[in-house]
């Protein structure tokens, strides 16, 4: 039981805090951010601009990639425990499901957060200028352990 609650007292910036990092100690990240420091500092430049925005771009979707991976682990792990508990309710017999309604409710639910999930894609590529530095951040920050 003391594993679970030195668990739930852990802060998200701890370096261990679940098996990860802070997402600001990767080196792909660091690059970035002096990149899009760069772009900020030479805005009189030619390629200031883009290199703002190409930095803020990866920057924005390696965050973005990293909180998805985070809350797909703990929605995970929370449905797991939640299957675990209806089961053995159910095998006990102290409640009864009405399997057509429970269907029901998962399709609705999955339904929602597809239109959801729509909805931050179009935010998120209104967002980000620069769409291919964007979606190398996503896939680089869910990656990161």
């Amino acid at each position: 039981m003391s594993f679970l609650w030195d668990l739930l007292k852990r802060k998200v910036s701890d370096p261990d805090s679940m098996g990860s990092e802070p997402p600001w100690t990767a080196k792909s990240f660091i690059a970035a951010g002096v990149t899009t420091g760069a772009g900020a500092l030479a805005w009189m430049g030619d390629y200031s601009p883009a290199l703002l925005r190409f930095g803020g771009s990866y920057l924005g979707g390696f965050m973005i990639g990293w909180i998805f991976r985070r809350f797909v682990k703990t929605a995970v792990v929370l449905a797991g425990g939640a299957l675990l508990v209806i089961g053995t309710l159910k095998a006990t017999g102290w409640v009864t499901l009405d399997w057509a309604g429970v269907e029901a409710w998962v399709n609705q639910t999955l339904a929602s957060l597809q239109a959801g999930a729509e909805g931050l894609k179009q935010v998120a590529m209104g967002y980000l200028p620069s769409a291919g530095a964007g979606g190398t951040g996503l896939f680089v920050g869910f990656r990161k352990k």
